[in-house]
């Protein structure tokens, strides 16, 4: 299997397609396996480069706490040993939240920024209810898996989409359940984001960035889009009705249509 080597750490990455470098960046505790409704459609306009990110699935899982700037240079170590020099990037959540520090620590090396259901962090962060934060992260103790991608249910899909794809998620569930993240990987991931706050910083984001968001997201409120778009010089956003965090997923179609739109419009040689 593919890996590249950051500092020490060996970062699981895969490619797929052909076309302009998009580097997908998953979420607390997820792998590449979370753009399966995304990575076969993109990567046939683009080359799709997606990693684990340390702390999870096939990645190490080093000790101690890690931080946001760790896991931008992790993007970085998987671009150069995947020979790209700079990338569109693609991060969702927590992968959202190390994309916005990839390209503030290394500018130079994305050309378009899609930012999805993720936060700036710090004191301006929108909390969602206290019982929705307790469910998403005792979710990760549920041994049984096909259990534990019920209890968030409520947090990452619409009723209707859960109720109607129950069985395909499930099966995905018990598939990848080789790949769940360890206690110790979660808590080293969880360290990084509780020191994530980019609010003072987003002026200085210079590519050009789409915002995305579930309208009725669960773990991450709209509110927070709303933020990172506002706070981006010319930042467009996107809100999807009645999707919920895994928007991506449940608004595949829209959303492969409509990331593949932003980066293909335009120049997309370099940061704007």
């Amino acid at each position: 299997m593919p890996h590249a080597d950051a500092g020490g750490a060996r970062i699981y990455y895969e490619a797929a397609g052909d076309g302009e470098p998009l580097l997908l960046i998953p979420g607390f505790g997820a792998t590449t396996t979370v753009y399966w409704a995304n990575i076969p459609e993109l990567s046939r306009r683009f080359r799709v480069i997606a990693f684990d990110p340390r702390g999870s699935g096939r990645s190490d899982s080093p000790a101690g706490a890690y931080t946001m700037e760790m896991f931008a240079d992790d993007c970085i170590a998987v671009l150069d040993v995947a020979g790209e020099g700079a990338a569109h990037v693609f991060g969702t959540s927590f992968g959202g939240m190390v994309a916005q520090h990839l390209a503030l620590r290394h500018p130079r090396r994305v050309r378009r920024l899609v930012l999805g259901c993720t936060t700036v962090g710090g004191d301006r962060h929108v909390l969602p209810p206290a019982e929705n934060v307790a469910r998403f992260l005792g979710a990760a103790d549920i041994a049984d898996p096909a259990e534990a991608a019920r209890a968030v249910y409520p947090l990452h899909y619409s009723d209707a989409y859960a109720a109607a794809h129950d069985a395909e998620i499930v099966a995905r569930a018990l598939a990848n359940e080789w790949l769940r993240s360890t206690p110790e990987g979660r808590a080293g991931q969880l360290a990084a984001v509780q020191g994530h706050d980019t609010h003072d910083r987003l002026r200085d984001i210079a590519a050009p960035t789409l915002v995305a968001h579930g309208a009725d997201d669960g773990i991450i409120p709209v509110k927070n889009g709303r933020i990172l778009a506002a706070g981006i010089p010319d930042a467009r956003l996107v809100v999807y009705p009645r999707a919920r965090h895994i928007y991506f997923a449940e608004c595949a179609a829209r959303v492969n249509a409509d990331i593949a739109a932003f980066l293909t419009a335009g120049e997309t040689s370099g940061p704007k």
